[in-house]
C-alpha cells in the first residue's frame, strides 16, 4: 500500500445508493462509497478511499466528508463525461465509529468500523494451512479412508491430526461481496484482509475503471505483519505459483488472472515474501520459454537469485537448501496429485517431474528458513489440489491430497509443541458439493450400481489392509467409499479410481459440454443427467460451511459458527497486532 495522506477516524456509516437521496427521494446521480457500508476493518490498516458519482451534468462536482470535514488529498478523476470519482490511496483509520458522506452532484453516506488493537496476544508466528475446497465433507471422507473402524465394534480407529489436540474448532460460512456464493480469490481474500471482496477479485475494492490493477486496495495482513514487525512472510501451495490462494496473500488485482502482474507483485509488492515454492513455473519465465504465459522478457527465476533468492526445482534441492529467502518451482503448472505422485508414478503423467517434494517437505523447509527471522512470520501452506481434483469429479485424488495436508499438520503440531509461540490453523476457502453416501464393491468392477453398498451392507473399507510409503491407504482396495457431488454436469460414472486422470466432459464444438467419451466407453461407466447449465464442464463450488481446527495461543479466538472475515480479526488479535504502528 501507499504511504497514507491522511488518518480518519472511520467508525460505523450508512450508505444511499443507486440513485437514492438519504430521504429516500430519487436523485439525479448515484453514488458508490468504497470501503463498502458496513465494512469492518483494523484500526491503522491501509486501504484506499474511493467515491465515484455517476449520472451527473459534465462539470459538476461533489464534496466529501469524514465525520463533518473535508476529506484532504483526494484526487479527482472523471472515467467518462457523466461520471466524477475521488480517490485518496493509502489511508487508515483510528478506532471507533465514522461516517463518509458525499454531497454536491449526488449525496450518500456510508458507515464502517474499526477496532482498536487488542494488546495481549502471544503468537508470534502463524502456520495457515488452507485446504481448497476442503469442507467438512472432504475431512470425514479422509477420516474414513485413513482411520477406518474396528469391524469387531464399529468403534473408530481415531482422528485425523488436524482434529486431534485441538485446542479450538469453529465452523466457518462464506460469501462474496457480491453473491452469497464464493471463489478462491475473494474467499481467501477474506482471510487475508477482513472484508468481502468481489468473486475473482484479490484484496481489492470495485471501482468503475476497466484497468484490473487500479482498483482501491486494503491491506493483508502479510503486508501488516511486514509493515509493523518487519515479520517474515511464507506462502507453499501445491497449486500452480499464481493460483488465487497464495496470490490473496500478497497481491491485488481485480482480476484473479493477471498472473504475470502477480508474480511481479510477489517479488515488486507490500509483503515480499521470502518464502515463495509452489507448483506453476509458467508466469515466472520469459515468454521464449516454452510453457510461458507471459508476454514479456522477464525472467523471476535470474532475477529472484540477484534479490538474495535461492532457487530450488526438485525434492532433492529442496533439502539441501539451507538460506534465508527460499524461491521453489516444482513443475510447469500445477503439481501432479498425490495419487500419481506416490501411488501410480506412471512417467508418462510425471513427464519431467519426476521429484516433486511432499507438501511436508515444503512446509518444513518453509519453517525451517522463517525461523530464521527474529520478528516473527506468517506462512500460508495450501492443499491447492483438492480443489483442482474436485471440480472434475475425481474425488479420489482430491481426498488424497487433503490426507497429504493431513500428514502435514501432524509435522506442524510436533513443531508447535517445542515452539509455544506459534498458532496452527487449519481450515478451508470454501466447499464443494461432496457427499460420502455409501459404500463399493469393487471386487465387482467399475460402474455396478448393484456393487453400491448402503445401510448394514456398506461393513467396513479395507483401505487399511495395504498402506504406501508413507502410510497412507492404497486407492485401490476391496472395499472403497462410494462418493457423489450435487452439483455435476452430465457426466458418465463409474465408482472406481483410474490411474490416469481424465476430464469428466468435452466441448460439443459450441457453447456446451458433452459427457467425456473416453470414460464412457469405460467398461462399466453409466451416463448420469447433470444439473448445471449445460455451459457447466466441471463441478462447482457449494455454500456448504468449512471446518477450522485451531492449536496453539490465541486459539481461544476461534469457536463457534464464524464467518469467515472473522478469521482475519481473530488472528490479529491472536498476535495483538497493533496496525497503528
Amino acid at each position: 500500500m501507499r504511504k497514507p495522506k491522511m488518518k480518519a477516524h472511520l467508525l460505523t456509516c450508512t450508505l444511499a445508493l443507486s440513485g437514492l437521496a438519504l430521504g429516500g427521494l430519487a436523485s439525479a446521480a448515484s453514488v458508490a462509497i468504497y470501503p463498502y457500508s458496513g465494512a469492518h476493518l483494523l484500526a491503522g490498516q491501509r486501504f484506499d478511499l474511493r467515491v465515484e458519482v455517476s449520472g451527473i451534468t459534465a462539470g459538476q462536482e461533489a464534496a466529501v466528508t469524514l465525520d463533518g470535514k473535508p476529506v484532504d488529498g483526494l484526487v479527482k478523476t472523471n472515467s467518462a463525461a457523466d461520471t466524477v470519482e475521488y480517490t485518496l490511496r493509502g489511508t487508515s483509520l483510528t478506532a471507533g465509529t465514522h461516517t463518509v458522506s458525499v454531497s454536491g452532484a449526488g449525496t450518500g453516506t456510508a458507515t464502517m468500523t474499526a477496532d482498536a488493537p487488542t494488546p495481549g496476544g502471544t503468537a508470534k508466528k502463524v502456520i495457515l494451512f488452507i485446504g481448497d475446497g476442503m469442507s467438512w465433507n472432504v475431512v470425514r471422507a479422509a477420516e474414513l479412508i485413513a482411520k477406518g473402524y474396528n469391524p469387531a465394534n464399529g468403534m473408530s480407529n481415531g482422528k485425523l491430526e488436524m482434529e486431534t489436540g485441538l485446542s479450538s474448532i469453529a465452523s466457518i460460512t462464506t460469501s462474496s461481496y457480491d453473491s452469497f456464493l464464493i471463489d478462491s480469490a475473494n474467499t481467501a481474500s477474506s482471510i487475508a484482509t477482513g472484508q468481502k471482496i468481489l468473486v475473482n477479485a484479490l484484496n481489492v475494492y470495485p471501482d468503475n475503471t476497466k484497468d484490473t490493477l487500479d482498483n482501491p486496495r486494503v491491506e493483508t495482513i502479510t503486508e501488516i505483519l511486514r509493515r509493523t514487525r518487519g515479520a517474515g512472510v511464507g506462502l507453499v501451495s501445491t497449486a500452480f505459483g499464481t493460483d488465487a490462494t497464495p496470490a490473496a496473500f500478497a497481491a491485488h488485482t481485480r482480476a484473479r488472472g493477471d498472473y504475470a502482474a502477480i508474480a511481479d507483485q510477489y517479488f515488486g509488492g507490500v509483503a515480499k515474501p521470502d518464502v515463495l515454492m509452489f507448483g506453476g513455473s509458467n508466469d515466472f519465465i520469459p515468454q521464449t520459454s516454452p510453457g510461458s504465459r507471459r508476454k514479456d522478457a522477464t525472467n523471476w527465476i535470474d532475477q529472484s537469485q540477484k534479490l538474495g533468492f535461492t532457487f530450488v526445482s526438485t525434492r532433492d534441492e529442496l533439502m539441501k537448501a539451507n538460506t534465508n529467502k527460499l524461491f521453489g518451482l516444482f513443475n510447469l503448472s500445477n503439481f501432479n496429485s498425490y495419487l500419481d505422485r506416490v501411488q501410480y508414478k506412471d512417467p508418462k503423467v510425471l513427464g519431467d517431474f519426476k521429484d516433486q517434494p511432499y507438501l511436508w517437505d515444503m512446509t518444513q523447509k518453509a519453517i525451517e528458513t522463517l525461523d530464521k527471522n527474529p520478528n516473527g512470520y506468517f506462512l500460508m501452506v495450501e492443499a491447492g489440489m483438492i480443489d483442482k481434483f474436485e471440480h472434475p469429479l475425481d474425488w479420489q485424488r482430491g481426498v488424497w491430497d487433503a490426507l497429504e495436508l493431513d500428514k502435514t499438520v501432524a509435522l506442524a503440531k510436533q513443531y508447535q509443541a517445542t515452539h509455544p509461540d506459534v498458532l496452527v490453523l487449519v481450515t478451508a476457502d470454501h466447499g464443494h458439493s461432496i457427499s460420502t453416501f455409501a459404500g463399493y464393491d469393487n471386487t465387482k468392477g467399475p460402474g455396478d450400481r448393484n456393487a453400491v453398498l448402503t445401510y448394514q451392507d456398506a461393513k467396513f473399507t479395507t483401505y487399511l489392509d495395504k498402506l504406501d510409503v508413507n502410510g497412507i491407504p492404497m486407492v485401490n482396495a476391496t472395499r472403497t467409499l462410494a462418493v457423489g457431488f450435487a452439483g455435476v454436469p452430465d457426466y458418465c460414472e463409474t465408482f472406481v479410481a483410474r490411474s490416469v486422470f481424465k476430464d469428466p466432459t468435452v466441448s460439443d464444438g459450441g457453447t456446451s459440454y458433452a459427457p467425456n467419451p473416453d470414460i464412457c466407453s469405460e467398461p462399466g461407466a453409466y451416463f448420469r443427467t447433470g444439473n448445471l447449465p449445460r455451459n457447466a464442464n466441471q463441478g462447482v463450488h457449494s455454500a456448504d460451511p468449512m471446518p477450522l481446527f485451531a492449536f496453539g495461543p490465541g486459539a481461544q479466538n476461534f469457536m463457534g459458527v464464524m464467518d469467515q472475515t472473522e478469521i482475519f480479526f481473530a488472528m490479529v488479535k491472536a498476535m495483538g497486532l497493533d496496525a497503528t504502528k
